[in-house]
């Protein structure tokens, strides 16, 4: 390939700052949703090793980054982690990287979209508006805050970038603004029961880690920036480890703080039905819990935009190579975004959502956690494959860092391997059928691969070759 070659194909080449780029990974991430309820379920089983459960996520996370970021340095395009890994992989791998990051990306629009439309209608509710509890209710919500995301997501990378920002950014500054009063109100600054963590046993420790990687996923989203972004071969890989350090401290505070300030501590969250609402209660915060609302319904928001942000851009790299029509590869002449790829991205994330809640008529935050699981699977399989195989992209290339990085590959790819074993591993309904249905979403695109390398054997080669190499590391 080129290095000078213009892969931009009408993109706004180069014009995303390293701020914006970072944005895309922590509105990916959605720290403040997270936040909203892992550390409860977290405590479930890990009790006073809830916090420590979120380190030793962090941990792990920053060891599968390492992976990423040892390709990020040298390759950058639109499609990702599917730009990536090509040169180790070749078409066949290429093409399972990038849709188990398009269904990660698709599955965790369409959850997050129903956990928008659940807090926007319980920020509405708390000035008396109740129209929009009902089913019928929250789908007019979430269409209208899907049309809000696509608007802008659509009408500039750098406006998208910088509303999903600020989103996440309103909604921490009001959680941590809460979290720091509770905790100066409960006066239970060095809680020894969790600095020692008393009580919690190594399984369960172990058992709420694999809610913590969870709750990382999406760190790696910055590199779908790889032909927007200023200077990427060094923007986004400060990005991807530096949005996962950021996720990982205020994981671990919140989870700390959640434990130390709740009444009964490790227990009494187990047993909470809205964490941050009850904390709000238990210490006379009434008067945040419309801006927690608020803030929730933000950071959801951000995520469908992030996600929007990944998969408009990976069907814009399809349409370059051949794979899906040409149109599709097409960036709009005035926003300079792949705007007919995005609106396609519609009816794929709001069905799913619309047949749960309107259909199903699932509870709104049951869609989020059975959607957003299937998505979790389809980015799993992106990292696995990058863990197993940026060793074989780095021989190719020569560099020195081979054995580290192999090293830490497998140690990553070992604990998303549990991690999915631990899914699988689950009886309870629906959870033990959602690894099905993503088991079928994968045989659906490996066949979709298979019929474009039968119909057209060229544009099956091109799988992952629309990117950049870093003139300075060839």
């Amino acid at each position: 390939m080129s290095t000078t070659k213009d892969h931009s194909g009408g993109l706004a080449r180069r014009s995303v700052t390293p701020f914006e780029v970072m944005a895309q990974s922590v509105a990916n991430i959605a720290p403040s949703a997270v936040i909203a309820f892992s550390p409860m379920f977290m405590a479930m089983s890990a009790g006073n090793g809830a916090w420590f459960s979120f380190a030793i996520g962090m941990a792990i996370t920053l060891i599968i980054a390492q992976s990423v970021i040892s390709i990020a340095r040298r390759r950058a395009g639109a499609g990702s982690l599917y730009s990536l890994i090509r040169p180790a992989v070749g078409p066949m791998g290429t093409f399972i990287t990038g849709w188990g990051l398009f269904v990660g990306a698709i599955a965790i629009s369409a959850g997050s979209l129903a956990g928008a439309g659940f807090f926007a209608s319980e920020f509405l509710k708390g000035f008396g508006i109740t129209a929009f509890e009902s089913p019928t209710g929250q789908i007019i919500l979430d269409a209208a805050l899907l049309a809000l995301a696509i608007w802008t997501t659509i009408s500039s990378v750098r406006i998208a970038a910088r509303v999903s920002a600020a989103l996440e950014v309103l909604s921490i500054i009001v959680i941590v603004i809460v979290l720091v009063i509770v905790l100066v109100q409960s006066g239970n600054f060095i809680d020894m029961e969790q600095l020692t963590l008393n009580g919690a046993t190594v399984d369960g420790v172990v058992a709420a880690v694999v809610l913590a990687i969870l709750g990382f996923v999406g760190f790696e989203s910055a590199a779908a920036l790889g032909e927007e972004a200023d200077d990427p071969f060094r923007a986004i890989p400060r990005a991807i480890r530096g949005g996962a350090i950021f996720a990982g401290v205020l994981y671990v505070f919140a989870t700390y703080v959640q434990v130390a300030a709740f009444e009964g501590g490790a227990a009494g969250l187990a047993g909470a039905s809205s964490p941050m609402e009850d904390l709000a209660a238990q210490y006379g915060l009434q008067g945040f819990v419309p801006l927690l609302n608020l803030g929730f319904t933000a950071s959801f928001v951000a995520v469908v935009m992030a996600a929007i942000t990944v998969a408009g851009r990976l069907m814009f790299s399809w349409g370059n190579e051949g794979i899906i029509g040409a149109r599709f590869g097409k960036a709009h002449p005035k926003f300079r975004t792949p705007s007919y790829a995005i609106w396609w991205t519609i009816p794929m994330v709001f069905i799913p959502t619309f047949y749960e809640i309107v259909i199903v008529q699932e509870i709104p935050l049951n869609v989020t956690t059975y959607i957003d699981t299937i998505g979790v699977f389809g980015y799993m399989l992106s990292y696995v494959i990058v863990c197993l195989f940026a060793p074989v992209f780095l021989r190719k290339v020569k560099d020195k860092q081979v054995v580290m990085t192999q090293v830490l590959g497998l140690l990553g790819a070992a604990a998303l391997a549990y991690v999915y074993w631990a899914n699988v591993a689950v009886t309870a309904e629906p959870f033990n059928q959602l690894p099905i249905w993503f088991a079928a979403l994968l045989v659906v695109g490996i066949g979709f691969f298979i019929a474009v390398r039968a119909r057209n054997p060229k544009a099956a080669d091109a799988a992952g070759t629309f990117a950049d190499e870093n003139p300075e590391k060839i």
